[in-house]
């Protein structure tokens, strides 16, 4: 925890937003994910001089499977039979301190930092899907160097600098305390709210998008994904109703509209 402590100050406001930013609860997978996983090839990638563990499936163009706060890679298993299926091949991770990954504390931009060191292992990505935290993750490493001919972002927020500005606001600090928050937060993640918002992280998007977000979410507002759409000229939003924040990822309907989406060019 020494890495909070070095920044976190005695006001017990103030670390509680800290810590409530920086340190997931950590997911333990069901006996369903964990006879998926068995199938998969595992391995461990250096990120940080953490140990990262990601899985890897099938033959094709790969297409990044990025999970969200509090979540795991197992979490987006619906989409992997599917996107074999349509011939690609799969890559998932377990972003720091959650999962079977190492680490105590994390970030969007720890994930979005996992995904770039993935790219350069690995090669290039034909195309990633990410849900929830994981969307602002992909829309980082995107704006910082990763490449894709496609990207999907379910039920993401639309910048990180708007998640530190709304967690400063659910924990009740003030005017001092949030910008102690938010001086913090770009300590923290050795990046700068204004590069982790939203007009930096569209400025160079280029590729097509596909952005879905269920009506009812009470989790992240469809406001978040209705910006991001604004903000980026070649995406298309598609608006589901009755599949909530996480039910969205197993819903036969969204899963073919996502992967309809993908396909690989002849």
């Amino acid at each position: 925890m020494s890495t909070l402590q070095n920044l976190l100050s005695n006001d017990p406001a103030l670390e509680a937003a800290c810590r409530a930013f920086a340190v997931p609860d950590r997911v333990h997978a069901t006996a369903q994910e964990v006879a998926f996983l068995a199938t998969a090839t595992c391995s461990r990638l250096k990120v940080d001089a953490q140990d990262i563990v990601y899985w890897t499936l099938g033959n094709g163009p790969r297409v990044l499977l990025v999970h969200g706060w509090c979540s795991r890679g197992s979490h987006l298993m619906g989409f992997v039979e599917p996107l074999l299926a349509a011939g690609f091949s799969v890559v998932l991770f377990d972003a720091p301190a959650h999962g079977d990954s190492e680490g105590v504390v994390s970030s969007m931009i720890h994930a979005g930092r996992t995904a770039l060191a993935l790219a350069q292992a690995l090669g290039d990505f034909h195309s990633l899907i990410s849900h929830s935290g994981g969307s602002t993750a992909a829309l980082w490493a995107l704006a910082n160097g990763l490449s894709v001919e496609k990207s999907v972002h379910i039920s993401g927020p639309s910048s990180m600098k708007q998640v530190v500005i709304g967690s400063a606001r659910a924990h009740g600090l003030d005017d001092t305390q949030a910008q102690a928050f938010q001086r913090w937060a770009e300590a923290f993640t050795r990046v700068s709210l204004d590069s982790a918002d939203l007009p930096a992280l569209t400025a160079r998007l280029s590729h097509q998008g596909l952005i879905v977000h269920d009506a009812g979410d009470r989790v992240v507002s469809l406001a978040q994904s209705q910006a991001l759409q604004s903000a980026w000229p070649n995406s298309t939003l598609v608006i589901t109703e009755g599949l909530g924040h996480r039910r969205i990822l197993s819903a036969p309907q969204a899963i073919t509209t996502i992967v309809g989406f993908l396909p690989i060019e002849r």
